[in-house]
């Protein structure tokens, strides 16, 4: 009688360190991580290591009874965790599954267990053991916060790299909730890219309803399959990157100024606006729209800031009777003197002379 039990070793993190450090520095990395795991299992009875290219290895072991296999299984799986902290610039997570009653069918049920216990990766983070109990977790029925708004209005803007950055901190938001298994998870987020298909898409059927058909040819089924594979947050956080990046046409620079001349129009009352404001309400850099306006309007964000406000203020200024300080504070200037110092430099006279000249905006 033989039992088996399966220890599924998965490098952390390898496909985002892959592309920062190269390939190069990746094929050095798995070679030691190769003989980390083959040392770790080596002299060990009943002991078999398989490499699963690229980034994995299936430590198979099999044995008489059942608990000590398992003891053995927990002891193999936390020397190789060490082994390659010590060697490689690496974490690895160990995942196991429980002992199977049987020889070559066992061994297979062994691995998938294995490979299920894997899964939790997603959920649980790197740099651990994962136990086949682990999938005895159950989802929450929703996500713990939503982000449609937020991501419409990133998505509208065109900012790839934003709606993918807010994505993949929802993720990890609620990937930290209590019970959460990696299926809810994955539910959650293909929820989540369909509304942002729906929201690219502006094609609708005469009743008003989204055309789906229209709308899915942007979201291949493939993609979706895809994130079923994915167990690592970190390539999870790439893959919305490029998925994002197919999914969003690319914005015309012209359309992000479009934006912040309309919240400027909109705000420009506000005191405390600024040219940060400005960049995070269109999902664009402050340099970016500092760039924009000094090559598409020839002038300053500022200065354009600044004309807005002293056309509303002459306008208050001979068509009302309103005293200068309440002309300043609706006009999104802190005080009196703040706006006659702007008057002074931008107009060549105080507001009270410009008034009594009787001049038009």
């Amino acid at each position: 009688m033989s039992y088996a039990v399966a220890a599924l070793v998965d490098i952390d993190d390898f496909v985002a360190s892959s592309q920062v450090q190269g390939q190069v520095w990746a094929r050095c990395q798995l070679r030691r991580a190769d003989r980390a795991v083959h040392a770790a299992a080596f002299g060990r009875p009943g002991v078999t290591c398989r490499p699963q290219p690229p980034e994995e290895w299936l430590v198979m072991l099999t044995g008489a009874d059942p608990e000590a296999l398992m003891s053995e299984a927990t002891a193999l799986a936390e020397e190789v965790r060490a082994r390659i902290v010590r060697e490689t610039a690496w974490t690895a997570t160990v995942s196991l599954g429980v002992p199977r009653l049987g020889h070559e069918e066992a061994q297979r049920e062994a691995e998938r267990e294995a490979r299920l216990a894997n899964d939790y990766k997603l959920v649980l983070g790197g740099d651990r053991v994962i136990s086949s109990d682990a999938s005895a977790a159950r989802g929450a029925l929703s996500p713990p916060v939503r982000i449609e708004e937020e991501l419409t209005r990133r998505v509208r803007a065109g900012d790839r790299n934003g709606a993918a950055g807010l994505l993949a901190g929802w993720v990890d938001r609620c990937a930290s909730e209590r019970d959460v298994d990696p299926g809810t998870l994955r539910n959650w987020l293909v929820g989540e890219l369909l509304f942002v298909v729906d929201v690219v898409n502006r094609s609708r059927l005469p009743d008003g309803s989204t055309d789906w058909v229209e709308s899915c040819a942007r979201l291949p089924i493939e993609d979706i399959v895809t994130v079923g594979d994915i167990h690592e947050r970190s390539y999870l956080h790439i893959w919305l990157r490029e998925t994002l990046g197919r999914l969003m046409p690319p914005q015309a620079r012209t359309d992000i100024l479009a934006l912040a001349e309309a919240y400027l129009a909109e705000h420009y009352t506000d005191q405390g606006l600024r040219l940060s404001t400005v960049a995070e309400a269109v999902c664009a850099s402050p340099f970016y729209i500092s760039h924009l306006f000094a090559e598409e309007r020839r002038t300053t964000f500022l200065r354009h800031l600044t004309g807005l406000r002293l056309r509303h203020a002459r306008r208050l200024l001979t068509t009302t009777a309103l005293p200068v300080d309440v002309i300043a504070a609706r006009t999104g200037y802190p005080s009196a003197k703040a706006l006659r110092g702007a008057f002074r430099r931008h107009v060549g006279c105080s507001p009270t002379e410009y008034r009594r000249a009787g001049l038009r905006p």
